[in-house]
């Protein structure tokens, strides 16, 4: 009488090992474009509704108010700040975390913070923003309008 024994061969294992490998090998760059396009989405959103606020509370409050990084500078990847008002020292009325690692955040050139006037149009600059986002091979657009308008992706034209 012949006795099989249950269980797996080495051959078997092997191959199964390998289909694994190669499912692992097609899954992980996937997965990491996944978190990059969901990360982009997230922090671009994230100063898109600080835009939107800043813009509200300057109508309701009838006063100016103004975006500008945290530490003060050009270091727009850092912490943004909310203001109500542009004089020193202003009252902070909302805290925009830093980017993530990795991400770059340009304006357009010259552009040291945005105040928005009590119609919720831009009081300074007096041009239109361009804000560019870039994350590994996301990037986004935002403009701002000098009607205080806020777009994702699209012009002011």
């Amino acid at each position: 009488m012949q006795h099989r024994s249950n269980g797996f061969t080495l051959l078997e294992l092997l191959v199964a090992i390998a289909v694994f490998l190669v499912l692992i090998t097609l899954a992980v760059p996937a997965f990491t474009r996944s978190a990059q396009i969901t990360r982009a989405d997230t922090e671009i959103g994230d100063l898109q509704h600080a835009l939107n606020f800043a813009r509200l509370e300057a109508i309701n409050r009838g006063v100016t108010t103004r975006v500008r990084p945290t530490a003060g500078g050009s270091a727009w990847t850092g912490e943004l700040s909310v203001y109500d008002g542009t004089s020193t020292p202003a009252n902070v009325l909302r805290v925009v975390p830093a980017m993530s690692s990795g991400a770059t955040l340009t304006l357009t050139s010259g552009v040291s913070a945005i105040d928005f006037n009590n119609l919720g149009g831009l009081s300074s600059p007096s041009t239109a923003v361009v804000i560019s986002y870039v994350l590994g091979a996301q990037s986004r657009t935002l403009n701002l309008c000098l009607n205080g308008r806020i777009l994702l992706g699209g012009s002011c034209g």
